[in-house]
């Protein structure tokens, strides 16, 4: 039923103002990832600590697979297709394990503690007839009258929820975000762009922002993906079973 794969995100909230994109921390950087073959990069963060755009590091893989940002206050760590059906993405298991290893060699040498984790992904299902679209529709919405009679096309379902985590000793709290949408666009192929009209699942699985302490350790990380993947992937489960009733 997934048929594309288009982004894996994890974000570790820590400050990270100070690795910046200078020639000693660019080679740090370099040497730590050297097995990975990373190159270095700048993006411009508007940050509201600044009135001007702020010059920051990015790590990326020579085929943009991979790209490691490190904004103000998070690092992104994101894996990306490099072919039409995102084939290259693996597991989201697999990608967890990579995120808290990346960290890892982060770490140390940058100590560093977190007040937030995420972890995002986006999906695209295989292609519908309108029936489909129609029934799927139906069960996600009670649509006033207007909208019963004129289906629309494009449309946006979306909930958020809050459960209790433990990592290890810290009890803590997730936002878990759900998005279903109809949704249009184009698909990067060799023989050029493929509009496409589909349903697209994604999730947003973090900790929540009410808590800014940096408490998060190496180990309270590795918990947190070690344990949402779990969660991910029987909510996933979840909905395409439900949708596909």
């Amino acid at each position: 039923m997934i048929d594309i794969i288009l982004r894996y995100q994890g974000s570790i909230f820590v400050q990270a103002s100070d690795i910046t994109p200078n020639p000693d921390i660019v080679t740090t950087l370099i040497d730590t990832f050297r097995d990975k073959g990373f190159i270095p990069n700048t993006i411009h963060e508007i940050s509201p600590f600044s009135p001007a755009p702020q010059a920051r590091l990015r790590l990326s893989s020579p085929t943009n697979e991979w790209g490691i940002t490190f904004a103000s206050l998070r690092i992104d760590i994101e894996k990306n297709p490099i072919e039409t059906k995102g084939t290259n993405m693996g597991e989201v298991s697999k990608f967890c394990f990579d995120v808290t290893d990346f960290f890892e060699r982060i770490s140390k040498r940058f100590k560093k503690r977190a007040n937030r984790l995420s972890l995002v992904t986006v999906f695209l299902l295989t292609e519908m007839t309108e029936p489909n679209f129609s029934a799927i529709y139906s069960k996600l919405f009670k649509p006033p009258e207007f909208y019963a009679k004129q289906q629309p096309f494009e449309w946006n379902w979306r909930s958020v929820s809050k459960i209790p985590i433990d990592l290890e000793d810290i009890k803590d709290t997730l936002n878990v975000i759900t998005n279903i949408d109809r949704t249009r666009g184009g698909l990067l192929t060799p023989t050029g762009t493929k509009e496409f009209d589909r349903i697209q699942i994604s999730f947003d699985i973090n900790t929540v922002q009410e808590n800014t302490e940096y408490r998060f350790e190496l180990t309270h990380i590795k918990a947190f993906y070690d344990r949402v993947v779990k969660l991910h992937d029987d909510l996933l489960k979840e909905i395409k079973e439900y949708i596909n009733e």
